[in-house]
């Protein structure tokens, strides 16, 4: 059970979907939340819809579920693993009570909580049996904190890699001369993507570098950074708006030399390593998505120090000059980071208990 549908995970869904040696329902809101991106249809017999109920700001209730429960005793319950959907809490204690082993799905510590915070989030954590964890810093956070290793499973995250494969498979087709160095950032346009850096850090290699930078998405900060972009005099920074045709973006990122997301980098590496784009991004994990785990320095991306504009301005230069290989700039998607690689993470888990 989650909050939302969102687009990014109809790939896996599918999957566990129609698995025959399993029976997996899903139970969500078709709401959109916080910019993310919510399915617009999901007509099936295993999809659920529930209603999610906020309050005090951005506590969560979920209706309905704890009924659902009781009249379809399950063997497996997965929950987001966020502590501010208070019906988890209720849902976790319930399965304890009834032998239902429960299952969160999320980041587990992030490691960058107050001392107040960690302590609920952890008591939040023991309520579950086991994890299901975006990555392998959350792992090792858990096992430190006493959590048994044996019941975190690392099923990473994954975009719509049969499509994106596809596309990118075109685009190794087709022979563009790139003239100038191209930058992408694709996200929302909001303050804690600190896009000001990249305009900033591009202001101080202007008269190094001939540039092209794109900047895709939509936000509350979209008017701040043209101004910015004026008063720096820069008139090779193009804004875009927000794109969802794949096809587009496809040749936008494949296409660029490299994408940069000053801030946290999200399922944006995703999509960038997707088409063979190496990513520039932050060092601070602490204040890090666990997509920046599939970013290996030198071979599909760089680290630059977070916030600092001198750093950024550096790295930028430095993969002007590496040639990267976009088919092992790719390969951590073929890997890992694909739902073929989660479903057998979840054949694992389901079929062991």
């Amino acid at each position: 059970m989650t909050n939302i549908f969102p687009l990014y995970r109809e790939s896996i869904w599918e999957l566990l979907r129609d698995e025959k040696s399993y029976d997996f329902h899903f139970f969500f809101s078709n709401r959109d939340l916080s910019g993310i991106k919510s399915i617009s249809s999901s007509h099936h017999n295993k999809y659920h819809e529930i209603k999610n109920h906020f309050f005090l700001g951005r506590l969560i209730w979920q209706s309905k579920f704890l009924k659902e429960l009781i009249n379809n005793k399950p063997d497996i319950l997965i929950l987001l693993g966020e502590m501010n959907v208070i019906s988890n809490w209720v849902l976790s204690i319930f399965g304890r009570l009834f032998r239902i082993k429960v299952y969160y799905w999320g980041h587990g510590i992030y490691g960058n909580e107050s001392f107040i915070k960690r302590l609920l989030r952890l008591l939040f954590l023991k309520l579950a049996y086991g994890h299901i964890l975006y990555g392998e810093w959350a792992k090792i956070k858990l096992i430190h904190n006493g959590f048994d290793k044996e019941k975190l499973y690392v099923v990473y995250n994954s975009l719509n890699y049969d499509s994106q494969k596809k596309h990118f498979e075109k685009l190794l087709m087709k022979k563009i001369e790139i003239k100038v160095f191209k930058l992408i950032f694709i996200g929302r346009l909001t303050k804690t993507k600190k896009i000001d850096l990249l305009i900033k850090a591009l202001g101080k290699i202007s008269n190094k570098i001939k540039y092209e930078l794109n900047i895709v998405g939509d936000g509350s900060e979209k008017s701040y950074l043209i101004n910015l972009k004026n008063e720096l005099g820069l008139s090779n920074i193009n804004f875009l708006g927000s794109i969802y045709d794949e096809q587009i973006l496809s040749e936008l990122i494949f296409n660029s030399n490299v994408c940069v997301s000053p801030g946290n980098i999200g399922l944006t590496a995703m999509h960038s390593l997707s088409y063979g784009t190496p990513v520039i991004t932050h060092n601070d994990f602490k204040n890090q998505m666990p997509e920046a785990e599939a970013i290996t320095e030198n071979i599909n991306g760089l680290f630059f120090r977070k916030d600092n504009i001198e750093d950024l301005s550096e790295k930028i230069l430095k993969s002007s000059e590496i040639k990267f290989d976009k088919h092992i700039v790719r390969s951590v998607i073929d890997e890992k980071y694909n739902p073929n690689f989660q479903k057998q993470i979840f054949d694992n888990l389901i079929l062991k208990c």
